[in-house]
């Protein structure tokens, strides 16, 4: 993720039974009717959805095109094209809202999907309106980046610049002082729509920057209509993991082999102080944030400080795992059970997104969460300077 990128008669009635099985059938499916530029004709538009398993493409054929899937349950369906992934080398998923079953219809940007226009998702419509709410602090993140570091250095900014780790930690200075505010505005916007599914979705979408309390009261004021479902036992394990990992609380113990094999587990550190960081490979912001955990590990190691490494890496895909750490030249421990986002360790410690890590004391007390950068090495000076 790239910081200047700052983000559907017996004749008759034989007619009749086969209709209404038709309409029954449709009840069923979630079906995306789509209109392009003739000019993508062969082009394809590749669509998935991880809570509900599916995963399937769709080629442009006349200017149109259409892909079904039967529902399961209210969800975001995730679409790229492969035109703009070859074109630009990457792409931007455009993500629809669902809440039921029916059709939806999208007039496609294949060169820059998040830029199609969609009719018949209310719920979707919900969402974008909630989304376009912080556009702003978007822009005065931008702004102020600009503002520090220039527009030009902003606008070709590369991980290899020099400045990169100093603007990416003054980023997310910026980051974590707005989620507070869009955590004020997520409170407002359940209030006006308590029995929306974007609602529940955005609780579930933001809750690793809310506070467990909080989270908690958000999710009481959400009505019952989605409340049996995935997004809603997200919640509340995410929600029940925070009040387990609070700050003051000891950390879960928990054991995972390491890059050979060998069974590691968190209370084998007890004596250290220990930062609990949950990363992968392909997690861009991850391995960003790499170098800063390179030079504190580096700093005090010898004086009582360590790492543990928790990689969310996918099941196949240890070659991955053990390149980026020799890449990043991670000495530290490093462990994982290689299954994604299903990792036992993640899942206890109710782990949404990544980076995240938890800083515990010698005796596997949780004395910080999510601290980085500048804050992470300050913290470190003080806990050594007693």
């Amino acid at each position: 993720m790239k910081l200047r990128n700052f983000i559907l008669a017996s004749v008759f009635l034989g007619m009749c039974n086969v209709a209404s099985a038709q309409t029954a059938k449709e009840k069923q499916l979630v079906i995306f009717k789509g209109t392009t530029d003739t000019a993508y004709n062969g082009k394809q538009l590749v669509l998935y959805n991880k809570i509900t398993g599916d995963h399937d493409s769709v080629t442009v054929a006349n200017g149109g095109f259409e892909i079904a899937v039967p529902y399961k349950e209210p969800a975001r369906y995730m679409f790229y094209s492969k035109y703009e992934l070859k074109k630009k080398g990457g792409y931007s998923p455009y993500g629809i809202l669902i809440s039921k079953p029916g059709t939806i219809h999208l007039k496609a940007d294949m060169e820059t999907l998040v830029n199609s226009v969609i009719a018949d998702a209310p719920e979707n419509e919900l969402l974008s309106e909630f989304m376009k709410g912080g556009l702003p602090l978007r822009q005065q993140i931008q702004d102020k980046l600009k503002e520090k570091f220039g527009a030009d250095v902003m606008e070709h900014l590369n991980q290899k610049d020099p400045k990169f780790p100093e603007i990416y930690q003054y980023y997310n200075e910026l980051n974590e002082a707005g989620n507070k505010s869009e955590a004020e505005r997520l409170g407002v916007f359940i209030k006006q729509h308590p029995d929306a599914f974007a609602s529940l979705y955005l609780l579930n979408n933001m809750i690793t920057v809310i506070p467990a309390e909080k989270a908690q009261f958000y999710y009481n004021e959400l009505g019952k209509s989605y409340k049996t479902t995935s997004y809603s036992q997200s919640i509340l394990k995410a929600i029940d993991a925070k009040k387990v990992t609070a700050i003051g609380k000891m950390a879960p113990d928990f054991e995972q082999p390491d890059t050979i094999g060998k069974m590691i587990k968190l209370s084998d550190f007890k004596g250290k102080y220990v930062l609990l960081d949950f990363w992968a490979s392909w997690c861009v912001p991850c391995r960003e944030e790499n170098p800063n955990l390179v030079k504190a590990y580096a700093q005090y190691k010898d004086k009582g400080f360590t790492v543990l490494s928790v990689s969310l890496d996918q099941p196949g895909k240890k070659a991955a795992w053990l390149n980026a750490i020799h890449h990043d030249q991670l000495t530290w421990t490093q462990v994982s059970d290689l299954k994604f986002w299903n990792n036992a360790a993640a899942k206890l410690y109710g782990i949404q997104a990544i980076p995240q890590n938890f800083l515990l004391d010698k005796d596997g007390k949780i004395i910080a969460v999510n601290i980085k950068g500048e804050e992470l090495d300050k913290k470190l000076q003080e806990i050594f300077r007693r």
